[in-house]
């Protein structure tokens, strides 16, 4: 690849000028060598009397302190003493080019190489001519000249570090990669262990283009010892010499894969996490509590951790799965453009996707949620019974009782907290329980209890407290995953989507296994607090009655429909024909019972939640009162399954377009 950027030879020039310049010793070498020929030249000198040794002594000194003025009086007090003596003429010549009289440095160097045309005073005069006088470029035959002189030098004395840094330097002033390469060539046969020879030819290798092989041998030169000062402007030189997507694949490959590892150690963090949960959950807690101890509150802290770095992952994430949009639409496009014939359907549609890809990110990063009621509203003065029963479990758990009932008309029962996050870690959120009418049926007292305990379980190990940076996340993948399917942009060659399906079975693997980890120690708090009996009693019929009651609404409200009948009270409907049979029934309700949990649920199988709370050893106390059924805590059941059964049709009307009749008066 040959480098587009002329400007590397004015860089190469300013680089090489400093250690190049006319009698300057850039190597140890160099340094050791003259040395050796001032003693010389001082020995030479002797047979001209004391006064021409101490001159040159004197100005040896004066250029070892880089008094070029001084210097350059010395030896032409020098030179005057001893005409045909050239060195004190070619160390002149070179404090004059130090000074800024570049015309009277060529015309001493001239002169020394007219007195004594050896391999100094040559490389000496082309060094000069090659520099020209520091305001504009030498001209074109004083460079050209200085290439013949210094190619004599370098005949002459063949082993001359110093023939070679003039052959280096007149090289890159007349612009010959060639003459580079031969002279870096030989400079590093003469002194391998040197910079200078691996650094000039890192500037040839980089003026004809091989810029990787030039950074690698830069990177030789600087091992070697090359001052940063030299070696970082080519570093940097040839790094921008790269084309733009050159320059930018590494940090792009090593961005993409700390990314994606991070993903993956995530999942891996989030799997090694659910099978220690697993186990903890098995061992017999040290103290009848469901409060977390030991093993399980370092579990706990570790899935806290995990979960926020996950969070931390998504955010992060963003602005990398938009830059991936837009450089695979860019790159479609660019493409495309480049080809030179335009399909202009395929350019609309990138166009399209990508606008809509943005547009839902955008959607997602601030979406909100909305604090609606998630069923009717059941104030705790309207069944006093219940809400003493509520106070009493409570009590039990040692925990505050739940402020409000929401009354629903399936067959969930959960807990949760509302308010900001200080409120909930003030401990002033309003407590919420959501009680599902459907679940009501058949249901003691007992049962209903170890049910309560469970989920107040929850509330005293703080599981419904804060968690707003983990739902803002869910809010927000399902929101953007929402508008890129609406938008039809949910497709397998869209970054983002495939980010939001891998990250979504990360993130639901993590938060989920934190959450049977919850359920596992609401559920020792039920067992400790009312038995395992009660609780296996309460968790299956909840069970089954989730069953019962899809099969029941299934058939009733097919019948009614089909009929044009009014639904006054779904809960007390009796179809003529159920939906399923018996044997159906029974069939699903064993098979929830011990289903095989999948990484993906949130509630551990119910069998191991029975065989963990069996395990515990506790059995309990049932009282007569516990062998009620729960409905006898309210005053008018009629009344509630009636404004259970309105909000039922409501729904119906809302998501099928089917109205339903009732003929009912709702309170």
């Amino acid at each position: 690849m040959r480098s587009p950027q002329p400007w590397l030879w004015m860089l190469a020039l300013l680089l090489i000028a400093p250690c190049a310049g006319a009698g300057a010793a850039p190597f140890p070498t160099l340094q050791a060598e003259r040395a050796a020929l001032d003693v010389r030249l001082a020995a030479g000198l002797a047979a001209h009397g004391p006064e021409a040794v101490a001159l040159f002594k004197q100005a040896v000194a004066a250029g070892e302190r880089n008094d070029d003025r001084q210097e350059r009086d010395l030896y032409a007090r020098l030179a005057g003493l001893v005409p045909d003596f050239t060195p004190a003429l070619r160390r002149q010549a070179g404090c004059e080019l130090q000074l800024g009289h570049h015309p009277q440095a060529v015309l001493l160097a001239r002169r020394a190489v007219e007195l004594e045309p050896n391999a100094d005073n040559l490389e000496s005069l082309a060094m000069i001519l090659a520099t020209g006088d520091g305001a504009t470029s030498a001209p074109a035959p004083d460079v050209q000249e200085a290439v013949s002189l210094a190619r004599r030098a370098v005949a002459l004395a063949p082993d001359s570090l110093y023939a070679e840094v003039a052959l280096s330097h007149v090289a890159v002033v007349s612009h010959d990669e060639t003459l580079l390469s031969e002279a870096s060539d030989s400079l590093i046969r003469l002194a391998p262990d040197e910079p200078q020879g691996h650094f000039y030819r890192a500037v040839a290798q980089a003026l004809r283009g091989d810029l990787s092989v030039a950074e690698d041998t830069l990177e030789t030169a600087r091992g070697k010892g090359l001052a940063e000062r030299q070696a970082a402007p080519l570093l940097h030189a040839i790094r921008d010499a790269r084309p733009w997507y050159v320059r930018i694949l590494p940090p792009l490959v090593w961005t993409l894969g700390i990314w994606l590892g991070s993903l993956l150690l995530l999942l891996l963090l989030g799997t090694f996490l659910s099978q220690a949960a697993l186990r903890a959950a098995g061992r017999v807690p040290d103290q009848a509590t469901g409060s977390a101890q030991g093993l399980d509150a370092r579990l706990r802290g570790l899935y806290k951790a995990v979960l926020w770095l996950s969070c931390l992952y998504y955010w992060l994430s963003m602005p990398i799965v938009v830059l991936l949009v837009l450089a695979l639409g860019g790159g479609i496009l660019y493409g495309v453009f480049a080809i030179g014939h335009i399909p202009v359907k395929l350019v609309v549609l990138v166009v399209i996707a990508v606008g809509v890809t943005l547009v839902s990110i955008v959607r997602g990063l601030f979406a909100r949620g909305r604090d609606v009621d998630p069923g009717l509203r059941l104030a705790p003065d309207e069944e006093p019974r219940l809400a003493a029963l509520l106070r009493e479990v409570a009590g039990r758990i040692g925990t505050r009782p739940v402020d409000t009932v929401y009354l629903t008309p399936g067959t969930d029962v959960a807990v949760m907290e509302r308010g900001g996050v200080l409120s909930q870690l003030k401990g002033g959120s309003e407590r919420c329980l959501i009680l599902g009418v459907g679940a009501l049926e058949g249901l003691k007292i007992g049962p209903f209890k170890a049910i309560l305990a469970h989920e107040y379980g929850h509330f005293s190990n703080r599981d419904t407290a804060g968690g707003g940076l983990a739902l803002a996340v869910r809010r927000s993948l399902l929101t953007t995953a929402h508008h890129l399917a609406a938008g039809g942009a949910a497709a397998w060659y869209n970054p983002a989507w495939l980010f939001l399906l891998g990250f979504n079975k990360v993130f639901l693997r993590i938060s989920q296994g934190a959450s049977r980890l919850q359920e596992v120690l609401a559920d020792r708090w039920s067992a400790f607090t009312y038995g395992a009996q009660s609780f296996e009693a309460g968790l299956t019929h909840v069970i089954r009655r989730s069953v019962l009651f899809n099969a029941h609404v299934k058939a009733a409200v097919t019948e009614v429909v089909g009929a044009n009948r009014p639904l006054a009270n779904l809960y007390a409907y009796r179809p003529a024909a159920a939906a399923v049979s018996d044997n159906d029934i029974e069939f699903a309700i064993q098979e929830e019972l011990n289903r095989e949990p999948s990484p993906y649920d949130s509630h551990p199988a119910p069998v191991d939640r029975f065989r963990w709370v069996q395990a515990l050893g506790v059995s309990g106390e049932r009282s007569a009162a516990d062998e009620e059924e729960l409905w006898t805590l309210f005053r008018d059941r009629e009344a509630v399954e009636r404004r259970l059964t309105v909000q039922v049709r409501a729904n119906i009307a809302a998501n099928h377009g089917i109205q339903i009749p009732g003929d009912e008066k709702v309170a």
